[in-house]
Formats: C-alpha cells, sequence, structure tokens
C-alpha cells in the first residue's frame, strides 16, 4: 500500500520537474545563442581582416612581378611604376573578389605607393610613377586597403540586443622593400 502512494508523488515531482527544465532552458538558451552568434561574427571578422591582409600582400609581390604584356598594352608609354601600381590594385582586388559588393574593393580603393626607404610619409597618396630606385637609394613598395564603415557592413552584423562590438573599420597594409635585381 505505501508503494501505491509513493508512486503518485514521484509522478507528480516528475511532472513538476518538467517545467522547472523548460524554464531553465528558457534562461540559458540565449546565452548559449548569443555567445554561438559571437563566435561566428567575430570569426567572419578576422576572416575578412586576414583575407584583406593576405591580398595586400599579394599586391605588394605583384608589383614586383615583371608588367603583364597586357597592362603595358593598355597604356605602353606610361611610367613603369603605373604598370606595377595597375598590377599590384588587380592582384589586390582579385583576391578579394570573394567579398560581399559592400567590402569589395574596386582597384582605385587600393593604395599603393613607392618610396626611397627611409621615407618618413610612405604611405601617404604622394604616388611618384618615375621614382628611380638603385643600390644608392633603395625602395620600398606599399600597398594597402581599407574598410571605412565596417561595423555597418559586416558579413554577420550585430543582432539588436546582443551588444556585439565589431571593429568600426579593418585596416591592411604590406611593404616589401625592392631588390635592385628584380627591377
Amino acid at each position: 500500500m505505501s508503494a501505491c502512494q509513493a508512486r503518485p508523488a514521484s509522478r507528480r515531482y516528475a511532472r513538476l520537474q518538467r517545467g522547472v527544465y523548460a524554464v531553465e532552458w528558457a534562461i540559458i538558451f540565449p546565452v548559449f545563442f548569443a555567445l554561438l552568434y559571437a563566435i561566428i561574427s567575430y570569426g567572419l571578422t578576422f576572416l575578412v581582416r586576414e583575407s584583406m591582409q593576405y591580398a595586400v600582400e599579394e599586391g605588394a609581390r605583384a608589383a614586383l612581378r615583371y608588367p603583364s604584356s597586357s597592362v603595358q598594352a593598355a597604356a605602353p608609354s606610361s611610367p613603369p611604376w603605373e604598370h606595377r601600381r595597375t598590377q599590384a590594385q588587380n592582384a589586390t582586388a582579385n583576391a578579394l573578389a570573394w567579398l560581399p559588393a559592400n567590402l569589395r574593393p574596386a582597384p582605385a580603393d587600393i593604395r599603393f605607393n613607392v618610396c626611397h626607404l627611409g621615407t618618413a610619409n610612405c604611405s601617404s597618396s604622394s604616388f611618384n610613377p618615375n621614382i628611380v630606385c638603385n643600390t644608392a637609394t633603395p625602395c620600398m613598395v606599399v600597398v594597402g586597403y581599407g574598410v571605412a564603415d565596417y561595423r555597418s557592413h559586416a558579413i554577420a552584423p550585430a543582432l539588436p540586443g546582443l551588444g556585439l562590438v565589431l571593429p568600426a573599420s579593418l585596416q591592411a597594409n604590406a611593404s616589401i622593400m625592392v631588390d635592385r635585381g628584380v627591377l
């Protein structure tokens, strides 16, 4: 008889526990979801940033390669650094072609500069296509690209109420020293 009386009490307790599990899950689920979404959002942000870095490094290396015949045929009388600038910008833009349209650069958005080694403002926009590089005055090629408003154009935008803070802008720069033997 006592076994029969204990049984209904355990059923009631089990039914009450199911309600507690549902309440616990309702409290914990938003935390897990926010954590998962933050991991995905920041992971994609790092992916975009590392892709930008790889792209500008490819652009800097492309500037040291001999200009392709298609680039030279397009502007045969322009200075040699102008050809290399076009190659660097095209290589950088091609490496970032997988990005969405609002993050993808046009070749004109990619910064390119050549300056003598030791110049303080080499990353500025004062590009001189007629600069001469030799062993006495070695040069450095600088390629850069930036997304000014990444936060509003992010691949995985922040969800309202979660408080995810994405970086306002993303920048990538690469520089490479010009070996006279390459030119």
